[in-house]
């Protein structure tokens, strides 16, 4: 979901009704998306990451009684 996010194709990735990695290996065209090494390459940099996880932390349907990767981050 944070690659989708990431890359501002929640809306359309909605649409299609697939799963996550499905949506990813067919529409974005990333094959290995669910391998470590490619996650770990695509978010080496931090800041993509962080930006990732407060997207979809403003646009994603979260229950107020569950906590996201967005908790863990400091907030200053």
């Amino acid at each position: 979901m944070l690659i989708i996010h990431n890359e501002d194709k929640y809306d359309d990735y909605k649409a299609t009704r697939k799963k996550p990695s499905d949506y990813c290996k067919l529409n974005l065209k990333y094959a290995y998306v669910k391998s470590y090494k490619f996650v770990k390459g695509y978010f080496s940099d931090i800041h993509t990451l962080v930006s990732a996880i407060k997207i979809y932390h403003q646009k994603a349907n979260v229950k107020k009684s569950e906590k996201t990767l967005y908790d863990l981050l400091s907030k200053k």
